[in-house]
């Protein structure tokens, strides 16, 4: 009776597909619920099967037993059940003019950007509220920001932040500078031994 139902779901798609003009997503869906179909009848049907002839047939070894195919059974109304959810749907699909529901495609929004943390080490949102709010004081590059008790918190502003290109141009001024004061250093030590050298002359090869 299983395979009778499936064989007459295949045969009422497949003449669906063939004497109408369908789109080609409803023709895959066609075809997935018939290759389906037909692969659990070829397949675990026909094994189900020969398990029910081995169970009655006395020379069968091993004979299988009332429990196995019980088992069996229920993985393939499994099985069946799939295939039946798959024709509904393409039934429901016929019913309605062959008319593919849209597309519910929901709208991921992405999240906003982290904001930047300054070189200076005090968040631009800081920044911000000190420059509108009046109870912030500012000066010497300092940044008071008062607290819930009355009394103010020092906050060290750097006014200016270096990039990248000017820390580098300064750091090799600086070693440039250094290597000068390095050579310059050794030259004047060694004009200094030149002059404290003495040169000793015995009497003897003086006379001569």
């Amino acid at each position: 009776m299983e395979v009778e139902r499936m064989e007459g779901w295949c045969q009422n798609m497949e003449r669906e597909a063939e004497e109408n003009e369908l789109p080609e997503e409803v023709l895959e869906l066609i075809r997935n619920a018939v290759g389906s179909a037909q692969m659990l009848m070829s397949q675990k049907v026909q094994q189900f099967f020969r398990l029910c002839q081995q169970s009655v047939d006395p020379s069968a070894y091993p004979q299988p037993t009332s429990q196995d195919l019980s088992g069996l059974w229920d993985l393939l109304q499994l099985n069946m059940e799939d295939v039946r959810v798959k024709f509904q749907h393409l039934q429901r699909l016929k019913d309605s003019g062959w008319r593919l529901p849209p597309d519910k495609k929901d709208d991921k929004k992405l999240p906003p950007p982290l904001p930047k943390k300054p070189a200076g080490g005090v968040t631009g949102s800081l920044r911000a509220d000190s420059v509108s709010d009046p109870s912030v004081e500012r000066g010497g590059g300092v940044l008071v920001v008062p607290h819930s008790g009355g009394v103010g918190r020092a906050v060290p502003v750097r006014e200016k932040s270096l990039d990248l290109g000017d820390r580098q141009r300064t750091e090799a001024r600086r070693r440039m500078l250094q290597t000068k004061r390095s050579a310059s250093f050794r030259q004047n030590s060694a004009t200094e031994s030149a002059d404290s050298i003495e040169i000793y002359i015995p009497e003897a090869q003086t006379r001569l």
